[in-house]
């Protein structure tokens, strides 16, 4: 039956790859991602003209076996065109949402369509082009191949094992890296799983965790200190089915498989089943898993994280929630403070299925990067893969704060002793580890002290504790710059900061500058 279905699936996979031909002009998408349901000529009286108006609709997703009355996709296309040197091509987009697509002389450098001159209405393209053929995608592409070719590079870098946590439906492996210093047991360690891709149209979480992989494996002191203190577990790709074949947002026989968590074992995908037998082995015992971040990407024009209300979790996760958030919007241009969005905890997401099982141990929260431009800023910064890497390395950063993993580059500091204050451990407030101190008289004091500090000159923050629902607003729940600290030697810190009546003091963080 099962290769009765399959040979079903290929034939409907070509029936929706067409090579459209116009006289000079052709559409071709049968290949590793490609996907378009038609291109539609608008007046075809006089193929042969130098200007040429194609209606472009992209091809569904198929239709959903198990959610039966959620609507098919249709945002993703990835195709080519040949014959438009020297003709200005005009792409109305009919039944998908670029704001912002993308085109390609050679299917590796990649560019956007101006969004002055080129998109000329609303998902409208209008261009001449100076070469025979280009490609046009939704955002760049990020496919099985691409992610090889990496795997294959990031599996002899320090640290690194890769293997396989199962076959998806189609038979492709779903490979799992592990990333941590193996010579140094894992007791006492951090551990964070990471994946991404659950939906295929969403390219751009893909470059983003590539960015944050790359600073992860990388040679400065405070990735090797990462890996010598925490366990990561990256699975870059959960739907490589849905990736090969170009779906946008399913399987490969039409399942989200973001909301097939709570299904009965005979609706739960492939794919759902190794991924929660891989967290179930892995958590075995109590042994919880200590965050976990389901990357994504969204059509809404900005960065956002997914938090879990507190009405639907407890206080002590949402305060979670809102250090984490609040650490990533910390110092950050690409993200702006009131970009969160909420929702209650549902058992159909995987991060439902974490709250089953682990409750506040694990903080499972999805992370999601935009296709056209940050901030809702339509003349801000666009989405590039370079800042979509940097926020890759923001949120390493921002992971490593709030675990306040050991490292040698990004040091969290925790308030040690105080005077004339009181300690607070309350869930109205946002702050690292478990306390903060606020002064109960002017001129009241607190000292933080860190061993073994090696040598060199540090910028030196402070957490700014603020009300919960004030996220980076105000200037509360941000690092705030106070001075360089300059460490002679390695060896023990001491610093005393001195307070006012009422003022609030949370942790300290201590960021290597450059040698």
């Amino acid at each position: 039956m099962k290769s009765r279905i399959s040979i079903i699936l290929a034939l409907s996979l070509l029936a929706v790859l067409p090579n459209v031909s116009d006289a000079q002009v052709k559409f071709f998408s049968n290949f590793e991602c490609g996907r378009l349901g038609k291109a539609e000529l608008t007046d075809s009286s006089n193929i042969y003209r130098p200007d040429l108006v194609y209606n472009i609709t992209s091809a569904k997703d198929p239709d959903n076996p198990v959610d039966t009355l959620l609507e098919p996709s249709s945002r993703w296309f990835y195709f080519l065109m040949t014959g438009v040197k020297g003709r200005t091509i005009t792409l109305k987009f009919i039944d998908t949402d670029p704001w912002a697509p993308m085109y390609s002389y050679d299917n590796k450098e990649w560019m956007r369509y101006d969004p002055e001159r080129e998109m000329v209405a609303k998902f409208t393209a209008k261009k001449e082009y100076d070469r025979d053929s280009v490609w046009v995608a939704y955002y760049v592409p990020y496919t099985n191949t691409h992610l090889e070719e990496m795997m294959d590079e990031w599996q002899y870098r320090d640290g690194v094992r890769i293997y396989s946590i199962g076959k998806s439906y189609q038979g492709r492996d779903m490979k799992m890296m592990v990333v941590t210093n193996n010579s140094i047991s894992d007791k006492g360690k951090k551990r964070i799983y990471i994946h991404g891709r659950v939906h295929p149209s969403e390219t751009p979480c893909s470059w983003c965790l590539e960015g944050l992989i790359e600073e992860l494996l990388s040679s400065t002191p405070y990735a090797r200190s990462l890996r010598d203190n925490a366990v990561f577990y990256i699975l870059p790709f959960n739907n490589p089915d849905g990736v090969a074949l170009g779906h946008s947002r399913c399987d490969a026989i039409g399942v989200n498989m973001e909301i097939n968590y709570d299904r009965p074992d005979s609706l739960t995908r492939p794919e759902v089943k190794n991924i929660k037998n891989f967290i179930n082995t892995t958590t075995y015992g109590g042994n919880y898993l200590d965050l976990f971040l389901n990357f994504h990407s969204q059509i809404a024009p900005h960065m956002t994280y997914w938090v879990h209300t507190e009405d639907s979790t407890s206080p002590l996760y949402f305060k979670k929630e809102q250090v984490l958030t609040s650490l990533t919007i910390s110092d950050n241009p690409l993200f702006a403070s009131d970009m969160l969005s909420y929702s209650k905890m549902a058992p159909r997401y995987i991060e439902g299925y974490f709250w089953n099982n682990a409750a506040e141990h694990t903080l499972a929260l999805t992370h999601e990067t935009p296709y056209s431009y940050y901030n809702r800023d339509k003349n801000g910064v666009r989405v590039t893969l370079e800042n979509l890497k940097w926020m890759g390395k923001k949120t390493l950063w921002a992971i490593s704060d709030y675990l306040g993993i050991a490292n040698a580059g990004r040091i969290v500091v925790e308030p040690h002793k105080a005077s004339h204050c009181a300690k607070m451990e309350d869930f109205d407030h946002v702050y690292t580890g478990d306390h903060y101190f606020i002064a109960e008289k002017d001129k009241a004091t607190v000292s933080y002290k860190h061993k073994n500090l090696p040598a060199g000159t540090y910028k030196l923050y402070r957490w700014i504790v603020g009300d919960k629902a004030l996220v980076n607003a105000e200037g509360e729940n941000c690092w705030e710059i106070l001075s360089t600290y300059t460490q002679e030697g390695e060896g023990t810190m001491n610093i005393t900061l001195q307070l006012n009546e009422g003022q609030k003091a949370g942790a300290l963080l201590l960021e290597k500058t450059e040698d």
